[in-house]
């Protein structure tokens, strides 16, 4: 694992939980080296320099992205910022592993897409949930016409007390661009056009709204700045209706807060054939698989499935497989041009919300 002769080297450009629980353990996984860590709270990147023992601690990017040592970075910062911290990166030479949503609006993703291609350097999103085994199976049975048209793809995750911190920069429009669409929506939707090998979509109807989190309910545990009061201006529940050129539907909905059951679930209903994967939470580690077919007498089944495919993949398999693209050349699987459609999809979604009607696309 050399580049000219030494392992790979790490940026960390965020301090927060992403940084501590997804990016770092599993660059150092992969045997990359964390080489210098950085967070505008000076406290907090000392202390992930102090647990991972990292001795470059800084408070600005631009001061870890003039060191010539680094390979890549990771960008695990409030999503108005996504943008603007991968255009230095990639001007500085280097490889940009991003955090989701690529970014807020469709121009700063276009922006980002140019840029890659301009430096020759390789930017990705972290859009890790295409990694989980069961995933790969559904694309490969979708690939494969196993399951005939797919005429629907239901995409959902629910959590109950959901919403990362009252007045953090997660419920702060400004900086988060908006609020559950734009933090777990985006892997609902990234995970539907995936399965489906990113499908035309031809129109949008979008709906958003943001009342239990204006009353204080549903206040979770995910973030570093937790709060009970603060600013509160984006969604917790967003919906979203997709019809597809060929004449199929994704339906998409996810929420922080609700009264229902958490879960997280893709259901694929085809003409031959279906698929369904559940999971009772967000974080389910092996979520169950299912598929379905026909007997003999043309009566739907349960069919038999491979316990391999079962759970897998994650942060760890979404950031090796971009250690292995900057170091040995292999294709991203998460290319930037498909994140840049899901942005420009989510774009949709929130001005459909706004005009309250059907967009095209």
């Amino acid at each position: 694992m050399t580049v000219y002769g030494r392992p790979l080297r790490a940026g960390i450009i965020g301090c927060g939980c992403i940084a501590r629980e997804g990016h770092i353990p599993a660059l150092l996984a992969a045997g990359v080296e964390i080489g210098a860590v950085c967070d505008a709270n000076e406290e907090r990147a000392k202390e992930i320099g102090e647990q991972f023992d990292v001795a470059a601690v800084y408070t600005a990017a631009e001061q870890l992205l003039a060191r010539p040592d680094l390979d890549l970075v990771t960008i695990g910062l409030p999503n108005a910022l996504h943008a603007p911290v991968a255009l230095a990166a990639l001007k500085a030479g280097k490889h940009v592993l991003c955090e989701k949503p690529m970014s807020v609006d469709s121009a700063g993703a276009e922006a980002m897409v140019a840029a890659a291609r301009a430096s020759g350097n390789l930017l990705s999103v972290n859009q890790h949930r295409r990694f989980d085994r069961t995933a790969l199976a559904m694309r490969d049975a979708v690939a494969s016409g196993t399951l005939g048209e797919i005429y629907l793809a239901d995409v959902r995750m629910t959590r109950q007390n959901g919403i990362p911190g009252y007045g953090s920069w997660f419920t702060n429009r400004d900086l988060a661009g908006h609020g559950a669409l734009f933090d777990i929506g985006v892997h609902m939707l990234d995970l539907a056009l995936f399965v489906l090998d990113f499908p035309e979509v031809a129109a949008v109807k979008g709906y958003l709204s943001g009342q239990l989190g204006e009353s204080r309910v549903g206040l979770g545990t995910w973030g570093i700045d937790r709060a009970r009061s603060g600013r509160y201006d984006v969604d917790d529940t967003a919906s979203a209706t997709l019809t597809l050129a060929r004449g199929g539907q994704i339906r998409l909905h996810v929420a922080w807060a609700a009264f229902a059951p958490a879960e997280q679930r893709i259901t694929l209903c085809g003409t031959r054939g279906g698929a369904d994967r559940f999971g009772t939470t967000e974080d389910a580690p092996h979520p169950p698989l299912r598929f379905f077919g026909l007997d003999a007498d043309s009566a739907i089944l349960d069919l038999p499935i491979d316990p391999s495919v079962q759970g897998g993949g994650g942060w760890t398999g979404s950031i090796d497989s971009f250690v292995r693209a900057v170091r040995d050349g292999e294709p991203l699987l998460v290319l930037p041009e498909q994140t840049l459609l899901t942005t420009r999809i989510l774009e949709r979604i929130v001005e459909s919300a706004a005009a309250g009607r059907e967009l095209a696309f």
